[in-house]
């Protein structure tokens, strides 16, 4: 019975994206987001041109999308043995933060296998379309 279960388990799971989402503040679940200011950190232009095909940014709103990444994570500690040897470590993270006066708001987070592409940025973006009411 417990191997039927954990079978189980690893079949649902093969059809996550292992994101990470968190809204913070109900009430954005329920307003319709038609202005933000886009913010990337480290700057890079892949990712700022694939996310301005999605939506149209605008400097001057209260609402920011801000995206962090970071790529060539090494992880040289024994506690992830197992991790690495499964060749399932992390080498790279996307994280995309909507926030207003420094308060988050939304959070979207996935770990990548490998570098970020225009398919990451986008399929953030995407849920963030499911999860909130984006109108570009």
């Amino acid at each position: 019975m417990r191997f039927v279960f954990v079978l189980l388990l690893v079949l649902l799971s093969g059809c996550s994206d292992n994101s990470i989402v968190k809204i913070y503040d109900n009430s954005i679940s329920d307003k319709k987001i038609t202005c933000m200011r886009l913010v990337v950190f480290p700057p890079n232009e892949m990712i700022e041109i694939t996310l301005k095909n999605k939506f149209t940014f605008e400097d001057s709103c209260d609402l920011r999308l801000e995206v962090f990444t970071k790529g060539n994570i090494h992880c040289n500690s024994n506690q992830n043995s197992q991790t690495k040897a499964l060749g399932s470590m992390p080498s790279s993270y996307l994280r995309m933060k909507i926030t207003k006066d420094n308060k988050t708001l939304y959070s979207y987070y996935i770990d990548i296998k490998d570098e970020i592409k225009d398919t990451h940025i986008k399929a953030g973006f995407s849920k963030m379309q499911k999860d909130l009411i984006i109108v570009r």
